[in-house]
């Protein structure tokens, strides 16, 4: 697919039909990665990757974005996922709007939080997030590094935890 397929229509249209948007979803921001040529698409309901060839690579929705993480020295930008997957990572040397409607996402999705450390001084964030396309609350269980999210004492603190943020969120 050619950058601009009709006359008139920028990066911002193609990209559109890249990843097609949903009801009330908007295409708010992207930025390209200097290493593959694709581009990182930020909108109101999800994180997106398009290839260089402009096809739709993935595409997951904010309440599994952990964190992004800028590395200003190297123009990385490095992205994680509450499930655990391995990270994202793109050469980003461009666009503070990108970077901007990222981070707020990413917030926007989190509703109330809380973390806690085991005997083994491991991080535990316990977080009630939104989906945004839908707007339904999901409860997570995020385990730092080497954390052992089975093990009874960190389940039941966590539990208990997640008790404490449902009721203030009327659950």
């Amino acid at each position: 697919m050619p950058l601009f397929r009709r006359r008139g229509e920028g990066r911002a249209g193609v990209l559109r039909q890249a990843v097609p948007l949903g009801h009330g979803e908007q295409l708010l921001a992207w930025a390209e990665d200097e290493q593959s040529g694709g581009h990182v698409v930020v909108t109101t309901h999800s994180l997106a990757f398009v290839d260089a060839d402009w096809h739709l690579v993935w595409r997951r929705p904010w309440h599994e974005v952990d964190g992004a993480t800028w590395h200003p020295d190297s123009d990385r930008l490095t992205v994680t996922w509450v499930d655990g997957q391995p990270p994202a990572e793109w050469l980003i040397r461009e666009s503070a709007l990108f970077k901007q409607g990222l981070r707020e996402r990413v917030q926007a999705s989190v509703v109330l939080a809380d973390e806690f450390r085991t005997a083994s001084r491991r991080r535990v964030r316990v977080v009630i997030r939104q989906d945004l396309a839908t707007g339904r609350l999901l409860e997570q269980i995020i385990g730092g590094r080497g954390t052992d999210l089975t093990d009874p004492s960190v389940r039941a603190e966590a539990e208990q935890r997640l008790h404490v943020l449902r009721s203030e969120v009327g659950r």
